[in-house]
């Protein structure tokens, strides 16, 4: 009963079950390959042959796994927090990131709508719902609703609308601002989440939640240069060679804003209400820096250490097989 037990611990235990795995497939198939080899050639050439075997093939594994960045990986890229600035980017520690205006000398999102003229903004962040929409709903549920849409357009952030309308931002100047781009929703995913979980690991800041503070717009600065909008087969081209001949990579920062937001008590059952910055409260900006991580650096190394175990044992056959005739040579001239 008690090896029963020990097998059922055995079988549902992952590390226990991987090392197993690969002790066991190690030894019946690289051990059957010496096993066959060292009955044809001897111990020790076979222990050689299927060493240099081995590393051979540890060669081409490592080298598709530096190639694609795949297998045993090293640490993926990352942001990295450098400065969490509170109200005033100027006093920031960060000489780019005093290039960066303040949140509040900036437009709004909902001021570059009102702005525009442009239908995909106007019809996101700037339209209402009517009653021949919504011919179902009474006087007072329309009007719950229209307030409801009127709140989202009026604190759309600024990225928000760059992801729907980038024309609208681009063309406020929204991207080149000392040196800042304006980043879409769509492309600060990463940083957010990276910004969000520094903040709430601050001490200071007395955010318990993301709940308590609302995300308003994400900056970007340096790296290698981007397609332009709506590349060609040609730009796409010339961009990746232009990328991978540019051996070293520029830094780049990003900063994340965000905001406290209004308090707002939500009854059980009910859907909670949209998050509302209080603009009284100050912008806190996270800034980070890009690490490009070392995903290639492990596969790499063991590309190049295996290479060399394998020529090294290559040539240490090859050695013992010149010793071998040299022998057979002098055998054969004194058996004549």
């Amino acid at each position: 009963m008690s090896e029963l037990i020990s097998l059922a611990g055995i079988a549902w235990d992952p590390q226990i079950r991987g090392i197993l795995t690969v002790a066991t497939g190690s030894v019946v198939l690289l051990g059957s390959v010496w096993l066959i080899i060292s009955t044809n050639s001897g111990t020790r050439v076979g222990t050689l042959i299927a060493t240099a075997g081995f590393f051979g093939w540890m060669v081409i594994l490592a080298a598709t796994w530096w190639i694609y960045g795949t297998g045993w990986k090293g640490e993926n890229p990352s942001w990295q927090v450098i400065d969490i600035n509170v109200g005033d980017l100027g006093q920031s520690g960060l000489p780019e990131a005093r290039l960066l205006p303040n949140s509040d000398d900036l437009q709004s999102g909902y001021e570059l709508v009102l702005a525009s003229s442009d239908s995909r903004a106007q019809a996101e962040y700037n339209t209402l719902p009517s009653a021949e929409e919504n011919p179902d709903l009474s006087e007072t549920e329309l009007a719950e609703l229209q307030a409801s849409v009127q709140l989202k357009n009026e604190i759309v952030t600024r990225s928000e609308l760059a992801a729907v309308a980038p024309e609208v931002t681009d063309g406020a100047g929204f991207d080149d601002i000392g040196g800042w781009e304006l980043l879409p929703t769509t492309l600060a995913g990463d940083a957010q989440a990276q910004a969000v979980a520094d903040v709430l690991e601050h001490p200071s800041l007395n955010f318990s939640s993301s709940a308590d503070f609302k995300l308003l717009d994400a900056y970007t600065r340096g790296g290698k240069d981007s397609l332009k909008d709506n590349p060609n087969r040609l730009d796409r081209i010339v961009q990746w060679i232009t990328s991978s001949a540019q051996f070293t990579h520029p830094t780049r920062y990003s900063i994340v804003q965000l905001q406290e937001v209004i308090p707002q008590n939500v009854a059980p059952g009910e859907t909670p209400p949209r998050p509302v910055a209080d603009e009284s409260k100050p912008v806190i900006s996270v800034i980070m820096i890009r690490d490009l991580g070392a995903v290639r650096l492990r596969p790499a190394l063991v590309t190049i250490g295996s290479l060399f175990i394998f020529l090294a044992l290559c040539y240490w056959l090859h050695v013992r097989d010149k010793e071998v005739m040299t022998r057979r040579e002098e055998f054969e001239k004194t058996g004549k």
